[in-house]
């Protein structure tokens, strides 16, 4: 007998085939058969999924779930929109490797996002995601290993480390392969990663191409210096061999890209694509993006650590200096449009959480720059882990990324729940209804791409790109993730004004073939696994 049995369902598999009427049997975890299957067919339980969509459990490319997974095992949010893997560690950021150089400030950051356990008990990589499998997790999680959190461990400040510095990132390197990590990642927009160079990028990818690491970067800019960037990125990828990822390939609206700025780069990455290499890149679904709001300053604030930087921020001369040279990251900002920019959470300022600057501007009286600067100021030492959201695109730009063909479809934010600290930290549909907004907004509403194609692009796209090789599709002898959805139900819920609520119309998720969400609501259950580099 069956351990599950979902019958009369629209299968959508995952290859982008349009969907067919048929079964999905499960036994120990696994797909066993897709098709009709016949009234002799039985299993310890059956979903009726009449009407419903079935398809793989959809795979986030670009997630930073990583941040609050600690504070919210169960992934509440991104479970109950149908994410069952989601590929964490991005944008240079991991939990590990740590340090007494780094344990201070990766402790702040897990404070920051809902962790309220004791310091940080692990070191390497590999003790990290031993933690983790000790608390359990509903998802399961693929892991990278994050350049700023390498450099911090090393003690690096600056553009050259010193020999015994990078002999430490090296072994770091090797130490998260050697655990299982899929690759580096970058952020070369955020600091430390900012200040390396691109020799020290290629000699740590090089490390990782000895494992057949992926590569995938937060590039270095997406406006007026583009190209540049993905001639860089391209570089780096080609030293560690011949996979990589573009995290979220965009341009942001008015921050002076060049003429054809996205669709030369996009250019750029299918000619290497021609040559050989396995890269392709991410989007994000919302006009909105998640940003670190001390993003726009200079290198030279943080050259001599944290505490002298919110000196710095506290000075008048400074602040005289930073409004003509804080033209960098969020480029709109420089230019004024301050009322893109909305606070998600100030442990200081409760009151401005979810206001955009000119509204916070316009509630005291006093110029945007001014808020900024107090807000960050205020935060002291945590100040790079204030969280932003910006109005970043056009719906033009948005529908030509979801719709090229190198463009796995991933959100670019992190599971949170409706309640407690999670829920002060994101104030914006992001977190709540990111995945869902694809298929109601993008697919049902806009019709930018078939129902089916969305579904590849969630599923069997990233999963094969990033070496997970039993996901992404249902087929005989992958593992059970597997969705149930009601399509025309199909509802976010969150809105920016009401953002608290999780979406509807997902109403079966089984991860590993234990059922994490029935009849639409969570489990509890945590059957989630690390899938590691093999």
């Amino acid at each position: 007998m069956l351990d599950v049995l979902i019958r009369n369902g629209w299968v959508a598999d995952g290859t982008g085939s349009p969907p067919f009427l048929g079964d999905v049997a499960i036994e120990g975890g696994s797909i066993v058969e897709v098709g009709r299957l016949g009234d002799a067919a039985s299993a310890n339980r059956v979903i009726d999924a009449a009407g419903k969509v079935v398809c793989p459990g959809f795979v986030d490319p670009h997630s930073h779930s990583d941040f609050s997974l600690l504070a919210n095992p169960t992934a509440e949010s991104t479970i109950r929109q149908g994410v069952t893997t989601e590929v964490v560690g991005n944008c240079g950021w991991s939990y590990a490797p740590v340090t007494d150089h780094s344990r201070e400030y990766m402790s702040g950051r897990l404070h920051t996002f809902g962790f309220d356990g004791p310091v940080i008990p692990w070191t390497t990589f590999g003790e990290h995601l031993d933690f983790l499998s000790d608390v359990g997790h509903t998802p399961n999680l693929a892991w990278f290993v994050g350049h700023n959190s390498i450099r911090l461990a090393a003690g690096v400040s600056g553009s050259q480390p010193t020999e015994v510095q990078a002999a430490m990132m090296d072994r770091f390197m090797h130490e998260a392969m050697e655990a299982g990590a899929l690759g580096m990642s970058t952020g070369l927009e955020f600091n430390p990663g900012r200040e390396a160079t691109t020799a020290e990028l290629v000699r740590l990818n090089a490390i990782a191409g000895e494992y057949d690491g992926i590569y995938t970067s937060h590039v270095r800019n997406r406006d007026s210096g583009i190209l540049q960037a993905i001639a860089e990125f391209l570089e780096v990828a080609r030293a560690g061999g011949a996979r990589a990822e573009i995290s979220h390939l965009n341009v942001r609206h008015n921050t002076g890209a060049p003429d054809r700025g996205w669709e030369r780069a996009v250019e750029m990455m299918a000619a290497a694509r021609e040559e050989g290499m396995d890269v392709l890149a991410d989007t994000t679904p919302f006009l909105d993006g998640l940003g670190q709001l001390s993003g726009i300053l200079p290198p030279w604030v943080a050259a001599d650590g944290s505490a002298a930087a919110v000196a710095r921020l506290r000075d008048p001369d400074t602040r005289k200096q930073l409004r003509t040279e804080c033209d960098r990251y969020w480029r709109f900002i420089h230019k004024g449009e301050w009322d893109r920019v909305r606070l998600q959470a100030s442990e200081q300022h409760p009151d401005w959480d979810g206001l955009s600057f000119a509204e916070i501007a316009d509630l005291r009286k006093v110029d945007p720059w001014d808020c900024f600067f107090d807000v960050l100021a205020d935060a002291g030492e945590s100040y790079e882990s204030i969280l932003v959201v910006g109005r970043l695109f056009t719906d033009e730009h948005m529908a030509e990324m979801i719709s090229h063909p190198l463009f796995c479809l991933g959100v670019d934010t992190f599971t949170v729940t409706t309640e407690g600290p999670l829920a002060d930290v994101l104030r914006h549909p992001l977190g709540y209804s990111g995945h869902v907004h694809y298929l109601t907004h993008h697919v049902r509403e806009n019709g930018t791409l078939r129902l089916e194609e969305a579904i590849r692009k969630m599923t069997s796209m990233p999963a094969a790109h990033f070496g997970l090789w039993d996901r992404g599709l249902l087929r005989a002898g992958y593992a059970a993730d597997v969705v149930v959805f009601d399509y025309d139900g199909l509802d976010e819920v969150s809105t920016v004004d009401d953002p608290h609520h999780y979406a509807r119309g997902v109403e079966h998720v089984l991860v590993n073939g234990a059922a994490v969400v029935d009849d639409g609501e969570h489990t509890g259950a945590r059957p989630g696994r690390h899938l590691l580099r093999a």
